[in-house]
């Protein structure tokens, strides 16, 4: 079959795309950015922006000589570009009617457990929004539920990882609300399953693992699997974790956010019977599937930096703009205007480059808090700090051996910002 799955980068739809190759299928992938799956044989690399297709019109080109549809495509948070009701709901709805203009029958949305009568949230709400226009349409459709999936590469994987390899692992409302992980692996089954003639279509199913699990007991997991050991957890007033994401949640890393937490808050649990009953499939438990794959050096580091690169990058961003403001408006000008003239720059030109300096270091900074071309901003900085390094000393070495070593911290800053820059997705 030639199959269009769209939001084919990201976690689940990456998976996805690997395991339909190996079932011989031909892939159309529709991705954000062009170059993604170049040379992959068998996959053609599909340019589409959720953000803009919102008509039928926009779709039908791209479904030409295709046979069915897989709509991978969310997010958990908001950020420019992406927001729920164009990349959950208008967007795939537009595609699930061009579909049924076009001839494609076999259209699978992978939507998430809780997009029910009783959900609440926005992330929720759209996805349901698109699960009823689905429903709605003559077509042979199947409608995906899973709970968290965990997996290589996954969001909440990640985020999960990181909070279970913290010294102390903090435990929003005691940890003790119930979820059921599924892996991605066993997700990407059921998806094909469902592909194959004769499968079941026009319903709903739930894909969640054999057993619900408490956050507390699922955070012990990850840890025993990064290697780590026995958990100390701190218990946390739900509403205080609640009105931190709140203020925080545009920081942090994805998924991070006050809306997941009300969702997690809620409950995320479902019978694993039912797709068992009429796919055949049934789910492996976390423990197990961890058990079967240790974790990598990659995914240890990953779990031990993914909370600390961003405190990095902001910690780096505030240094940047308080060194400016120092500058410009604390230090005395006469002391300043002193040093520079102990590097040749003197006259009517040592005001400006006092100030132009400030300045400067004010805007990198904030284009490192807003995460504003951080690899640029990076390299720029690097380069500032070069410079200033070479020019104080060739004129002030006597800065190498001052106690508070001005000089020498550039250093470990020119280590923190490579960092930054080398985990900074391009």
């Amino acid at each position: 079959m030639r199959i269009l799955v769209t939001g084919s980068s990201g976690f689940i739809g990456s998976h996805l795309v690997r395991a339909l190759l190996r079932e011989g299928h031909e892939i159309a992938a529709g991705v954000h950015r062009s170059f993604s799956f170049r040379d992959v044989p068998g996959v053609r690399p599909v340019p589409v922006d959720f953000a803009r297709a919102l008509a039928a019109e926009d779709w039908l080109p791209l479904l030409m000589g295709v046979d069915a549809v897989i709509n991978s495509v969310g997010i958990i948070a908001e950020g420019p570009g992406s927001r729920f009701d164009d990349l959950h709901r208008n967007a795939p709805i537009a595609l699930f009617e061009a579909c049924a203009r076009s001839g494609v029958r076999k259209v699978i949305q992978i939507s998430a457990l809780g997009a029910d009568e009783s959900a609440f949230s926005r992330y929720h709400l759209t996805k349901k929004a698109a699960d009823d226009a689905l429903a709605a349409l003559d077509l042979d459709w199947a409608i995906v539920q899973p709970s968290v999936v965990f997996g290589p590469g996954g969001q909440s994987t990640a985020l999960l990882s990181a909070l279970a390899a913290l010294p102390l692992v903090p435990l929003p409302g005691g940890g003790w609300q119930r979820l059921q992980p599924v892996h991605v692996d066993d997700l990407t089954a059921v998806i094909l399953r469902l592909l194959d003639p004769g499968a079941p279509t026009r319903w709903r199913v739930p894909v969640v693992g054999p057993e619900p699990l408490t956050l507390r007991d699922y955070l012990a997991l990850l840890r025993h699997w990064l290697g780590l050991g026995t958990p100390r957890f701190v218990p946390i007033p739900f509403h205080w974790t609640l009105a931190a994401a709140d203020r925080l949640g545009r920081l942090l890393p994805a998924p991070f956010n006050a809306e997941a937490l009300r969702m997690l808050q809620r409950g995320n649990t479902g019978d694993p019977e039912v797709a068992a009953a009429r796919l055949g499939l049934k789910p492996e438990s976390p423990a197990t599937a961890l058990r079967k794959r240790p974790a990598t050096p990659a995914e240890y580091w990953h779990a031990r930096l993914f909370l600390i690169v961003p405190a990095l990058r902001w910690a780096l961003g505030l240094m940047w703009i308080w060194s400016g403001v120092v500058s410009a408006f604390f230090f005395p000008e006469s002391e300043s205007l002193e040093l520079l003239a102990a590097t040749g720059i003197t006259g009517p030109l040592a005001p400006w480059m006092l100030y132009g300096a400030a300045a400067l270091d004010i805007v990198l900074g904030g284009a490192l808090l807003a995460g504003y071309r951080v690899v640029w901003v990076g390299a720029i900085q690097v380069l500032v700090m070069l410079v200033y390094t070479l020019v104080i000393t060739v004129s002030l070495p006597g800065f190498w051996l001052h106690p508070f070593g001005p000089i020498a911290k550039n250093i470990p800053i020119l280590v923190a910002t490579l960092a930054v820059m080398a985990v900074e997705k391009r």
